[in-house]
């Protein structure tokens, strides 16, 4: 009776506050007292206010374990108000007394809760998780357990007996874990040199280049592999001794078994992910498979025509190779984007986004790179050079080394190794001495002026002479001779040779334009240009006797 008492003028002193602050709010100064029917509305809505559309629900939890749920507004108490006062409440109850005496009082409003005779709250059937069908003697066996259970955890915890034996065993246990990880850093490392020295041996009895690179990527595969079950052994033992040490102080119980339980969610959470992605992970497998198999097949048909063994439509072995790369380029692409939405994540928004994001990059970075590989396969297809022309682009002249993707390599005469942007190589003047409709070689040419008063037969004769007693000149055709300019002053002859070995083409140059000085000297013919204001006493020739220096 007392316990009765007790409440009910409780809720009679919580009833008259909340009526005298509606009759506040609604009462200002000046106010006329509403008619008979106005007067029972305003009543109604006094004991009865309006509920918010979306409660929001609050925990009743004492010494970090949870009680219970408020999920409904109690004589305008909100829960979250409901549920600090219940803690409150659990708190001045316990310190009296150490007995857990828990009992429930069934009330037309719901059941009240009782820790050793004295109200906690009470809990009302709007309360009840509706969701999950939850009944009120489930609640009431939900609510005994786990108050009891914090209570006397909040007991036990203001043992010393108690907190001394966990800080020891806290102790023991970390000592224990650090001996254990160092024991098995120590074995890992063990282990990992073992496979290594095996893996060493198995690589000396290895002749073959391919099947030794293989050899190497496993032993680097083998050593991650060991360190990535080290770290796992690791982390679980880490796991263990931090749930062990939770459990040993009451407190921290509670955070011990939800470790326990997300652990255990977690890993099935991993399991069923894993199991749902295999079907997809295999699928894009088998696609990646097929496209290898079929690069492949297309590289070993490409070599075969690069080689001359056999040919395929109108490709040449020049263009083997570049073809090659092209049709392997377009099949690896064609089978990442069929394998793409196979992939685990494929379809969730932050995978789509790294996509858009990664294709924006390429985009955007990649313009001069895709511009230079397009310049690249333009000078293949359009034969414009090859590998060995010697060639002059803008100001440097050499031998083609290589046609790469993104640059053109020359070596110059002088030995130099020169790196041109291909699409500089496209976009300038392109001269090919090696290209020649009569065959390999080029004609190499030489201009001399001389004055009108030397006999141009004699002049041209001198200059077949020369041409024809300088060695890689070939004999047939026979170098011939044009006039192409009479200028005011002189007259420009061209000589023309034919040659074979382009890369010689400043040496032959050399030893012609040493013959011809010789020639015209030896003949008193001068090599010069006048501009007239009157000739000269003598020739302008060097005499034979100081040839030699």
């Amino acid at each position: 009776m007392k316990v009765s008492t007790r409440f009910w003028l409780a809720a009679a002193r919580m009833a008259a506050v909340a009526m005298l602050t509606a009759t506040a709010a609604w009462a200002p100064a000046g106010y006329a007292s509403p008619a008979p029917q106005e007067a029972a509305a305003s009543s109604a809505s006094v004991s009865a206010p309006e509920q918010p559309q979306a409660q929001a629900q609050a925990q009743l939890r004492y010494f970090n374990r949870e009680i219970t749920t408020f999920r409904s507004y109690f004589m305008g108490r909100s829960p979250a108000l409901r549920a600090a006062t219940g803690a409150e409440n659990i708190a001045h109850i316990a310190a009296k007394s150490p007995a857990v005496d828990l009992t429930f009082k069934d009330l037309p409003q719901g059941a009240l809760i009782l820790l050793n005779g004295e109200v906690v709250a009470i809990f009302t059937p709007d309360d009840l998780d509706k969701l999950n069908n939850e009944t009120m003697a489930e609640a009431k066996a939900h609510i005994t357990q786990q108050l009891t259970a914090a209570v006397e955890a909040a007991n036990s915890a203001n043992s010393p007996r108690r907190l001394t034996q966990a800080i020891v065993w806290s102790a023991l246990a970390t000592a224990l874990t650090l001996a254990i990880l160092v024991t098995l850093r120590w074995l890992g490392r063990r282990i990992d040199s073992a496979l290594q020295r095996w893996l060493e041996r198995r690589l000396l009895a290895i002749r073959h280049e391919s099947a030794r690179q293989f050899a190497l990527n496993a032993r680097t595969i083998a050593s991650w592999f060991v360190r990535v079950i080290f770290w796992l052994v690791a982390l679980a033992i880490i796991e263990e001794w931090l749930r062990f040490v939770l459990a040993q102080f009451p407190y921290t119980q509670p955070w011990s078994e939800a470790m326990r339980g997300w652990v255990v969610e977690k890993l099935k959470q991993w399991g069923v992910t894993i199991a749902g992605a295999l079907p997809g992970l295999l699928t894009a497998a088998v696609i990646l498979f097929a496209a290898r198999v079929i690069t492949q097949a297309i590289s070993v048909t490409f070599r075969g025509v690069q080689s001359g063994r056999f040919k395929l439509l109108e490709i040449d072995s020049e263009l083997a190779e570049p073809t090659r790369k092209l049709v392997v380029a377009a099949i690896w692409l064609f089978a990442v984007a069929m394998a793409y939405p196979y992939l685990p994540g494929a379809q969730t928004e932050a995978f789509k986004g790294l996509s858009v994001l990664v294709g924006l990059m390429v985009s955007l970075g990649a313009s001069g790179i895709i511009g230079q590989a397009a310049a690249s396969f333009t000078i293949i297809y359009s034969r414009t050079m090859r590998v060995g022309d010697l060639i002059k682009s803008g100001n440097t002249e050499g031998v083609v080394l290589q046609i790469g993707l993104f640059t053109t390599r020359l070596r110059t005469i002088t030995g130099v190794e020169v790196s041109i942007p291909n699409n500089v190589v496209l976009g300038s003047q392109l001269q090919n001495y090696s290209r020649n409709p009569e065959g390999p070689g080029m004609w190499l040419t030489t201009t001399v002026t001389i004055g009108y008063d030397a006999p141009w037969r004699q002049v041209q004769h001198m200059l077949v002479d020369a041409a024809k007693a300088t060695a890689q000149v070939l004999p047939e055709p026979a170098p011939f001779v044009l006039q192409t300019a009479l200028s005011d002053f002189y007259v420009e002859y061209l000589l023309h040779v034919r040659i074979v070995d382009t890369s010689l083409r400043l040496d032959i140059l050399h030893d012609l334009h040493s013959r011809i000085q010789d020639n015209f000297n030896a003949a008193g013919v001068q090599i010069m240009s006048p501009h007239y204001v009157g000739d000269p006493a003598e020739p302008k020739v060097v005499p034979q006797a100081h040839w030699n220096g």
